[in-house]
């Protein structure tokens, strides 16, 4: 009998034990799962206030903004109150300038002519458009075109054409990089000096044409002239002869706000937010903020500037302003 009770004492022993050894791993499954539950919640409670300590905004101080000091810093305080980040806005004398401090990363953000944001991407590939600017007559780029009389239908190298200078982009940089590719012939060319001596030298009769430029209107044929420059002196334009497209360029966006890829994803996306809701929410800072422009933001396609690469050739080494369009 004393056998049969040790025997069943020892058999409760070794099946107790058995159990507790058998939940142990279970137990520690558990503690795992609860571990890995705390992490992902601290996880999703980290976001880019605890990595970015001061987001560097840069822009040249051709900027219109960058005119008044305290409408830049009217800017610089609703960003950082939007973002619950300090923020430092810092005026550069050049597109070269910004250029340099974006691509070694002293500034986190900045705002880009198209021409310049080609050449960051070019120097460095660190640097991404998450939004580029709407005009207020809808357009997101432009095109370089080439205009003559009417009248006129000798082939283009008999032509006179006019252009404004040197610096501008529609009228000399984008036609001599289309003359270079042997996509558009090489006209007579007349420099002008300003495109109110463009327009003065077509009335006068001493040119054939001149090159200009079309807002680019998504969904929009893009052929409207009385829209050439912009819409600028519409009336003195409109009292010329007739004119005609005989070449166009291909689109030019307008230049982006960029990131620099080491900017946190978070951080880029509240930043796109920001821009977006500011012609609802805070048009009065759209105004200084975006004042040539002000219809807003748009998405940029990562392909939109594609077109401009050819063009930056040389910016790298200018100290000037940003050239003319």
């Amino acid at each position: 009998m004393i056998t049969i009770k040790l025997a069943a004492r020892l058999a409760h022993h070794l099946s107790t034990r058995r159990a507790h050894e058998l939940a142990r791993p279970a137990r520690l499954l558990c503690w795992a799962g609860l571990a890995a539950a705390v992490c992902v919640v601290g996880a999703a409670r980290a976001d880019y206030r605890e990595s970015v300590p001061v987001l560097r905004i840069g822009l040249v101080e051709s900027h219109v903004a960058a005119a008044d000091p305290l409408k830049l810093d009217a800017v610089r305080h609703s960003f950082a109150t939007t973002l619950g980040i300090p923020v430092e806005i810092i005026k550069m004398a050049s597109y070269a300038a910004l250029i340099d401090a974006q691509a070694s990363g002293r500034v986190g953000y900045a705002i880009h002519s198209a021409r310049s944001f080609a050449a960051t991407d070019a120097v460095c590939s660190c640097v991404r458009a998450f939004r580029s600017p709407v005009a207020a007559d809808g357009s997101t780029g432009f095109r370089s075109v080439l205009v003559a009389r009417d009248s006129i239908n000798r082939p283009v190298e008999g032509l006179r054409i006019a252009y404004s200078s040197e610096e501008s982009i529609s009228g000399w940089q984008i036609p001599q990089q289309a003359i270079r590719a042997g996509s558009l012939d090489a006209p007579q060319l007349v420099r002008a000096g300003s495109v109110n001596a463009v327009i003065a030298l077509y009335l006068a009769g001493e040119v054939d044409g001149y090159f200009a430029w079309l807002p680019d209107i998504p969904g929009d044929a893009g052929s409207d002239l009385t829209h050439l420059f912009g819409g600028w002196n519409r009336s003195g334009i409109g009292a010329a002869d007739p004119l005609r497209v005989l070449w166009s360029s291909q689109r030019i966006p307008y230049g982006p706000h960029a990131a620099h890829r080491s900017l946190p994803d978070d951080l880029v996306e509240a930043l796109g937010r920001f821009l977006d809701e500011m012609p609802s929410k805070a048009p009065g800072l759209l105004d200084i903020f975006e004042p040539v422009y002000g219809g807003g933001y748009v998405t940029p396609d990562p392909e939109d500037y594609r077109n401009v690469r050819g063009l930056v050739e040389g910016l790298l080494n200018s100290s000037v302003t940003p050239p003319a369009r």
